[in-house]
């Protein structure tokens, strides 16, 4: 059986789809009733973001333990990567917004905490995207060249 990156990021994408469909409707309908601010202050950017940044880590950790013999340092590099530059700040920003919404309903969120979410949220779905197609290149015994074997090391 051939690995076809074009497939494996095919199935990624529609994950990423799939993750971001409820932001779909909760921004459509916040789109019809509420102010348009509303849509990038909206907490479920942050939300949605720090699911993509988990499933980023699960997808790769299992490609990874499941493929065979990575090297050490550049693995606990990436999860190190993505939960201090990715998870963490999501969570951060997501709290923020909660917090400031708390503290008064009828105001908006800061419009950096806003537009931070969003950015996260994109780069989330990137990250999943990448990581995603490593840990499924792991999972199936191919190295970054695109050959074949257990033997090959990401370094």
């Amino acid at each position: 059986m051939r690995f076809d990156r074009r497939r494996v990021f095919a199935g990624l994408f529609a994950e990423v789809s799939f993750a971001g469909l409820p932001l779909l409707v909760v921004l459509m309908v916040l789109l019809r009733y509420a102010r348009g601010g509303d849509v990038i202050g909206s907490p479920e950017w942050s939300f949605g973001a720090a699911i993509l940044f988990g499933q980023a880590l699960v997808k790769f950790s299992t490609g990874v333990a499941h493929g065979g013999r990575a090297a050490h340092g550049p693995v606990a590099l990436a999860v190190t990567l993505i939960l201090v530059l990715g998870l963490a700040p999501s969570l951060l920003v997501l709290t923020l917004i909660l917090v400031d919404t708390e503290a008064d309903p009828k105001r908006d969120p800061d419009t950096w905490l806003g537009v931070m979410q969003v950015v996260l949220f994109i780069a989330s779905a990137v990250t999943y995207c990448i990581f995603g197609m490593i840990g499924e290149m792991w999972r199936h015994g191919v190295s970054s060249s695109g050959g074949r074997g257990r033997a090959n090391r990401i370094s």
